[in-house]
């Protein structure tokens, strides 16, 4: 019997330790923004993961809801316009799509790993953010707060 809840211990003392170091390394902010304006409804959500004083990914959630079906195609033309020219670019993924009255927009960039030299060829405005290959926290911070939004520490 001793020898069970011996080893029972041991197991679960194994599991804690194993889900405890597992934790991920770094830290994650969130930015958000909610608007409301001619009965279309927008929400942004960036959730920044970031290590230290520099960014490794950003993920991006922006909704748009309207009843109209124009306003909506409208922005997917746009949207995707502005997010063609990294198609190819390995680590930088999109979605656009519409269901319903709601436009989603999902962006995924992983700056561990992205080649920023391409994401600078691509636009030159880039390079406001990209220093030396790499984004600093408090400079992405800036420019979402410059978009009115609110960024926490999560």
């Amino acid at each position: 019997m001793k020898k069970k809840i011996l080893l029972f211990s041991s197991v679960f003392i194994f599991l804690i330790l194993i889900t405890g170091c597992s934790k991920e390394s770094g830290n994650l902010m969130t930015c958000t923004r909610s608007m409301n304006q001619n009965n279309i409804k927008t929400n942004l959500k960036y959730n920044i993961s970031y290590d230290g004083d520099y960014v490794t990914r950003v993920k991006s959630i922006e909704t748009v809801e309207t009843d109209s079906e124009d306003i909506l195609n409208s922005y997917k033309t746009q949207i995707e316009s502005l997010y063609s020219p990294y198609n190819d670019i390995e680590y930088y993924e999109y979605n656009v799509k519409i269901e319903d009255n709601k436009l989603t927009s999902t962006v995924d960039i992983n700056y561990e790993k992205v080649d920023t030299d391409k994401l600078l060829e691509i636009d030159s405005a880039n390079g406001q953010l990209i220093k030396d290959g790499k984004i600093k926290v408090n400079d992405i911070k800036s420019v979402y707060e410059s978009l009115g939004a609110i960024c926490e520490n999560d």
